[in-house]
């Protein structure tokens, strides 16, 4: 098993989505009968290759999410795997949506992350993340709900004590990962529907925007250069 880029990933599966380190497609089958057929023989292809996707089923559609757990990132297993269900896609003829493709983490930006990450945990009773990189990402247990990252504010010295809940200095913005193919248009939506660009230095791999009350968002992408 070897590791593999979101770069390379993206490369070797132009029918796929890389979105936020996972392969990711969303398929729609005529009716929910050849939706349930499709299910049915991607699960065959999984057990021979014993390598089990995350997948949501609504009606005729179909969301399929890959990525080794065990090693917290693409493999080649991964992209071994999407292959063999991208001949499956296409001999049932079923339709590619990339445009259904996104997810979203909720960030706190905080002077003190030990302080905040145990109550956080506890209301969601979300789990520790697994793989390097991610000590400080809660997940939901069975990966449906949003990741919540926790972001340590460099230049704050108040201590947790002298906090005051009601105006603490901790910031809350959301993360929301896209196609790279369609991060110009959600930007520009987002604009034309009130926002307003905060920062653009790192365009078109992110954005950072703002509604009209200032409340953030980093709109982000993996560009095929990244």
């Amino acid at each position: 098993m070897t590791n593999v880029t979101s770069a390379q990933a993206q490369e070797q599966l132009p029918g796929w989505t890389v979105v936020d380190g996972r392969l990711e497609i969303s398929v729609r089958a005529a009716d929910f009968t050849k939706a349930i057929e499709f299910v049915n023989r991607f699960a065959d292809i999984a057990e021979g290759m014993n390598h089990h996707p995350d997948f949501d089923i609504r009606y005729n559609t179909i969301r399929i999410r890959v990525v080794s757990h065990d090693v917290g990132g693409l493999t080649d297993r991964d992209t071994a795997f999407a292959g063999e269900l991208d001949k499956l896609i296409d001999e049932m003829e079923l339709k590619r949506q990339p445009k259904k493709i996104s997810r979203s983490h909720l960030i706190f930006v905080t002077p003190n992350i030990d302080a905040i990450k145990p109550f956080w945990k506890a209301v969601f009773d979300f789990k520790e993340a697994e793989g390097s990189g991610q000590t400080d990402m809660l997940v939901d247990r069975s990966d449906v709900l949003s990741p919540i990252r926790f972001l340590q504010r460099p230049d704050s010295t108040i201590p947790v004590d002298d906090v005051d809940p009601s105006d603490g200095p901790v910031s809350m913005h959301v993360d929301v990962f896209v196609p790279a193919e369609f991060a110009v248009t959600r930007m520009q939506a987002a604009v034309e529907a009130g926002g307003k660009i905060i920062n653009q230095a790192d365009a078109p791999s992110m954005w950072e925007l703002a509604d009209l009350d200032g409340n953030r968002v980093f709109l982000r992408s993996q560009q095929p250069s990244d």
